[in-house]
């Protein structure tokens, strides 16, 4: 609740319904307005200070402040946007906080605002950014290898951005323009397959889904191996003898076959392998 209302009087300022000099909601305004107590509505305006969008002056209340103009020179949108995902790209989604991306920039965090009005617009704008950045290639009429080029798109920009996959939505998502080619492209190829648009469309999702599953073990590996200095490979060779504990092979014994023979992990052999047994089904159900 706090950070909501916050974001709602963030969005009057950096929209201009609140301009330099006006006088922002008192406490017992924002008590009444939101139906909050008086340390709730104390810290939205001890939040949005900190942010260095408005001042406080004893006697007069709390105002917007004016914007630093030395800090918008050449700042765009994207640009500041591009920043956060580079963040996002070397750190991890959680370290892109509106003040970690105002150091970056090294401008006030109450000018970030005034790009991006709050924290879920900006991941919104990054989903999007990186979105655009997909690589489709030109269709060659035919579905499978058309369909099998826009999932290896989807999959390559995953691993550019190993963050982006477990920031999708697929039951809330968000409207993201750049993400229309990718699924005109693999709605437009499972059409051409004979499917009709409801099959086409529950097909697309388990797709989009099944890669977006596996994207999503990217950024916890990197993050893991980057604290421990231990990869996938050599954490499970430290809990083989566990793992032999719990399936005995006389009650598991495909389980300990395998673990006799070693599986080697690769996550692109799992994409690769999911995607083509996925069209296979497809290929079969046409005949």
């Amino acid at each position: 609740m706090l950070e909501e209302i916050a974001d709602v009087l963030r969005e009057r300022i950096v929209t201009g319904q609140l301009a330099p000099g006006d006088p922002i909601p008192s406490t017992r305004a924002i008590m009444r307005d939101h139906n909050v107590a008086m340390a709730t509505a104390s810290r939205v305006l001890a939040l949005l200070q900190n942010d260095g969008l408005i001042t406080s002056t004893p006697g007069r209340g709390s105002e917007v402040r004016a914007p630093d103009s030395s800090a918008q020179s050449i700042l765009t949108r994207d640009g500041v946007v591009a920043v956060a995902v580079s963040i996002a790209d070397a750190e991890g989604l959680a370290a892109v906080s509106m003040r970690r991306l105002a150091a970056a920039l090294e401008i006030p965090t109450m000018s970030v605002y005034r790009y991006v009005p709050s924290r879920d617009e900006l991941e919104v704008a990054m989903l999007d950014r990186v979105m655009g950045e997909m690589s489709l290639l030109p269709e060659a009429g035919d579905w499978r290898a058309d369909l099998q080029g826009a999932c290896r798109a989807m999959w390559q920009t995953m691993t550019r951005h190993p963050w982006f996959a477990g920031a999708l939505s697929m039951t809330r998502p968000a409207s993201m323009p750049n993400a229309m080619p990718l699924a005109e492209r693999m709605l437009g190829s499972l059409c051409r397959a004979g499917l009709d648009p409801v099959q086409a469309f529950t097909d697309y999702l388990c797709l989009v889904n099944m890669i977006r599953a596996l994207g999503s073990t990217l950024e916890p590996e990197l993050s893991d191996r980057a604290e421990t200095g231990v990869t996938n490979d050599e954490w499970m060779d430290t809990r083989v003898a566990d793992l032999r504990r719990i399936a005995p092979p006389d009650r598991f014994p495909r389980m300990a076959a395998i673990m006799d023979v070693g599986y080697p992990y690769d996550v692109e052999v799992l994409v690769e392998s999911g995607i083509e047994r996925f069209l296979d089904g497809i290929s079969a159900r046409l005949v």
